[in-house]
Formats: C-alpha cells, structure tokens, sequence
C-alpha cells in the first residue's frame, strides 16, 4: 500500500523539459507520465493514463490534452504517477451480531494526469479517502430512506465499479470488503444499541436460517452462540447458566403430578363429576372400583 507521507502523486521536474521528453521516450515508461505547460498556459501529456487494465470500457477524458514536441516552447514539466494504488479504509458495519469492524480494500489511479497537475494534487490517497466517506454516509442515507440496511454486498454493488473524480483526475473503486478486529474506523449506519436493519439478500438468507435454527433451540442454542461470539465471557454465562437452570434444563414432570395439579384447579362439583366418570369407564373394563366417589 502506497504511503501517503512519503510517497509524492506528481512533482515539478528540475531539469528542462525537452530532456524529459527524451527520457520518458527512451525509457518507454509505464509507471509515470510527462505533462508539460507552455508559456500560454497550455497543457501537454507525454505517456498513458493510470487506467488498470480489467476495469471494461475505455472511458475518455474531456479535453484530453495533446501529445508534446521537441520543438514547443515549453516552460515545467511535471512527473505524474499513474501507478494503480491499493489502500485500506477502515469501517464498521452493522450486522444483526452487533458493529462488525472491516475494511474497505480501494483501488485508485490518476486517470487525467493533466488534471492532476493542474489541481496540485500531491497525495491523493487523501482525496479519494475523502471522496469515498461522502459516498458511504450517502449510500448509508439512500439504503435507510427505503427500509434497507447497508453490508459488503450493497458496498460492492454501489462502489465496485470506478469512481470518476474529474475535478482532480482521480477514479477509485472498492475491491473488497473484509472483516477484521480492531482499529480506528468510520462508524456507518446506526449507533451501537440501536436496532439493525437488515437487507434481506440472497446472500444473507443462510444467515436467516441458522439465526432461526437457534431461536427455535431455545435458551442452550443461544447461550453457545453468545459463548462463541464473545469467548471472553465464560465467566459471565457459566454464572448466567447457574442462575437460570430452569430455563436451561426445565423440570420434568409425570402423568400423575401433571393429573393431580389439574384435579386442584377443578371445583368439588367438578371432581365428583369426573369421579363418576372415571369409576364407569374402570368398571367397563373389568377392574375392581373403589368403594366411593372422591
């Protein structure tokens, strides 16, 4: 990944620009190109664009500026890196398991390096780190206004194909969106305690399902999840387990209590009735009754 410390994105050459034009022809090189200024102001670009090459259609440049000459008059010359450049944005996402931290991989590239120039732009890491904040605060306003919420999938839908920044020459795109466990990020969606809503994706329905599965395994199922989640607190959920075994392991009880609690929630008037009952249905099937109603 580039460091935006150190690592400069153009810079004004010190010697005159007709030797840069025979170096950068002689060296036929790819990593950097030539833009020159004349004494009217105009701009020339000597190289290629920072295009990578598996982003699909050619997308051309307004005004594209023209290839220089020995002959012109020419009065800077500057060297443009037009590199592909990786960084990392970090970000926390809400899941139904709570702010998962993750980050964003981001590719970027100069594809004006005339328009680079003239907006002295130095490290442009910075611009795109800028410019990609504001889209996600605007993706995250977009997916909350139609009842959605924001994840990898959405991310990769909306910023996977390039960001054109034309007023600096810029373009990006997110690549990938990974998870990871701590570090500064830039919090999206809703604040920690609030409900989470979910998009309900085809790639999230195995999420569904197993959140399911656990719910209708009552209170074990969800104790283990919370255990695996957060294995620092066995402590907590072992206390937790003793203090409610009852929902854990509930008491089992037989035909007769079960009979019994019944029989004491029923009037006298119901229980000689139910008495007579049972001492016909008995005696239907030839066992000895006992002498009296209860």
């Amino acid at each position: 990944m580039s460091d935006e410390s150190s690592e400069r994105l153009n810079f004004r050459t010190a010697k005159p620009p007709w030797r840069e034009i025979l170096s950068h022809r002689w060296s036929a090189a790819k990593d950097w190109s030539l833009v020159l200024r004349d004494a009217a102001g105009d701009y020339f670009l000597l190289g290629h664009r920072g295009d990578p090459d598996d982003i699909g259609t050619y997308v051309p440049v307004p005004n594209e500026a023209p290839a220089p000459g020995l002959g012109g008059s020419y009065t800077d010359a500057f060297r443009v890196n037009v590199t592909e450049h990786v960084d990392t944005r970090a970000v926390g996402l809400p899941t139904v398991y709570g702010t998962e931290s993750g980050d964003l991989w981001v590719s970027w590239w100069a594809h004006d390096p005339v328009r680079v120039v003239c907006t002295r732009t130095v490290h442009g890491w910075h611009v795109v780190r800028s410019h990609l904040a504001s889209s996600l605060h605007h993706l995250v306003e977009a997916q909350t206004a139609a009842g959605n919420g924001l994840g990898a999938p959405e991310i990769m839908q909306h910023l996977g194909m390039p960001q054109r920044l034309e007023e600096t020459g810029l373009s990006y795109r997110v690549f990938d969106v990974r998870l990871r466990e701590t570090g500064e990020e830039l919090l999206l969606g809703q604040e920690e305690g609030e409900g989470v809503r979910y998009s309900w994706t085809t790639s999230r329905r195995g999420e569904y399902e197993f959140c399911l599965q656990a719910l209708h395994a009552g209170p074990v199922s969800l104790a283990a999840l919370w255990l695996l989640r957060h294995p620092d607190q066995v402590r907590q959920v072992l206390d937790w387990a003793v203090d409610h075994q009852s929902l854990l392991s509930p008491p089992c009880t037989d035909w007769q209590e079960e009979l019994a609690v019944l029989l004491g929630t029923l009037s006298d008037q119901e229980r000689k009735a139910i008495s007579h009952l049972l001492r016909d249905r008995i005696s239907m099937l030839g066992y000895p009754v006992p002498g009296g109603p209860v």
